[in-house]
């Protein structure tokens, strides 16, 4: 038997080095990947505080405008530099049309439980808080759910990487990931009225460029598209993308609605958004 040459023996050392990445990445399942994915987009950072106007137009089937409404925005994260420990606080206050004004919308986020989620109508004189079925009901007559206001724990759910594409936004081709999301729990399924969503996200930033829900039949009843965005910097000077425009279309009854933010302050600038005032007693007194 002839001995092996040497340079046989490294060009199978080579090619076993070359190909390690490859098995490696087939080694990952298309539920792991998902996983991971979304684990490094929830590691990115956040705005400590954020204080903005919002406003809302509803329209109807025949695409005419049914309502406009303006809202006073506050959030604030927790431990903002610790993505492990980082619970995020939300309020928001109606003050147009006259109709609105005094409404207002509550979610504190809670470590490990259900988030705290409390809506507010003048008409019932007290804060209703947002349970079980409550979370796939219509946000203030939008086509948006109190549920899509919530914060997601990353925990309660399962995602599936279905594969890289590209969108369009603005004229440009954007990189992304699409995933499908499914609640592990069949009651969540049920609260949220949700049988999977399936999303197309930007990982560098975190930006949500489309989205489709599905209804608890396995019916598309509702898309989400990305309008504009704002990089802000937080008190780190690290970049942090925010959403500054959407439109949501209910499918089946052929509605939407447009979200645009502006007037947006951070840090100094938004100096009333304190940590007190995520209190369901706010929701009926001033604090901005």
């Amino acid at each position: 038997m002839k001995p092996i040459q040497k340079s046989y023996i490294f060009f199978i050392l080579a090619l076993m080095i070359f190909l390690l990445p490859f098995s490696t990445s087939l080694a990952e399942t298309p539920q792991e990947k998902g996983r991971e994915i979304m684990e490094r987009i929830d590691r990115l950072p956040v705005m400590e505080k954020v204080l903005n106007q919002i406003n809302l137009y509803i329209y109807n089937s025949q695409g005419k405008v049914i309502f406009s409404k303006k809202v006073r925005g506050a959030q604030y994260y927790s431990d903002y530099q610790d993505e492990t420990k980082r619970l995020i606080h939300a309020l928001s206050s109606f003050y147009a049309p006259a109709d609105d004004k005094g409404n207002g919308s509550l979610t504190v986020e809670v470590a490990n439980d259900d988030d705290d989620q409390w809506i507010y109508l003048k008409g019932l004189r007290k804060p209703k808080r947002v349970i079980g079925s409550d979370k796939s009901s219509s946000f203030m007559g939008s086509d948006m759910s109190n549920g899509d206001m919530a914060p997601k724990n990353i925990d309660d759910s399962e995602y599936t990487w279905l594969g890289s594409d590209t969108t369009s936004f603005k004229g440009k081709k954007i990189p992304v990931e699409k995933i499908e999301t499914m609640f592990k729990k069949k009651q969540m399924q049920k609260d949220y009225g949700l049988s999977k969503a399936i999303i197309w996200i930007h990982v560098r930033s975190g930006l949500v460029f489309k989205s489709e829900q599905y209804n608890l039949d396995g019916q598309l009843f509702k898309t989400t598209r990305l309008r504009s965005f704002k990089t802000l910097k937080n008190k780190d000077k690290k970049s942090v993308y925010t959403v500054t425009g959407s439109e949501v279309k209910n499918v089946i009854k052929g509605t939407k609605t447009i979200m645009k933010m502006s007037n947006i302050r951070t840090g100094a600038a938004a100096k009333s958004v304190r940590p007190d005032i995520f209190k369901t007693k706010y929701l009926t007194r001033r604090w901005w």
